[in-house]
């Protein structure tokens, strides 16, 4: 049974949500971090949207909080650079949502805390049960690509 009892997609907006209560107001949409934060947006959007597709092609779960339907290791396509990939383009979101709203010191003081929070919570039980459903394939896979990148 996975420790993290928030799904991962509301843990993020949680997170998103602590970064927008010091910023400034009204956001500015002309600045620099805007631009640059809409591109690391655009970056996670394309990382999360080619792993759902992965799994889907592997035809395996793509819910983190449900391991019953667990029938495929997913390696190829982004699985072969990050072995969490959707939670990595969570954290590129968060620090995008961070240049936006202007608050870059905030927003990587909340990756951090996310990505030790996803790390402790979510991704290490989930290591645990992938080791158990496949063994030295997936152990194998892990000295091959690291946990965020």
């Amino acid at each position: 049974m996975l420790e993290l009892k928030i799904p991962p997609l509301l843990l993020f907006n949680i997170f998103a949500a602590a970064m927008l209560l010091p910023a400034d107001y009204p956001i500015k949409l002309d600045n620099e971090g805007f631009w640059a934060g809409s591109l690391l947006i655009a970056i996670a959007m394309a990382i999360a949207l080619s792993a759902t597709m992965t799994f889907r092609r592997a035809k395996t779960t793509v819910n983190p909080c449900r391991f019953d339907n667990v029938n495929a290791l997913v390696t190829s396509g982004v699985f072969g650079y990050s072995r969490n990939p959707m939670y990595l383009a969570m954290a590129i979101a968060l620090l995008g949502v961070g240049l936006i709203v202007g608050t870059v010191v905030t927003a990587v003081l909340v990756v951090v805390g996310f990505v030790i929070y996803m790390t402790k919570f979510q991704i290490l039980p989930e290591e645990r049960l992938l080791a158990e459903l496949f063994g030295a394939e997936y152990r194998r896979y892990c000295q091959q690509v690291r946990r965020w990148v």
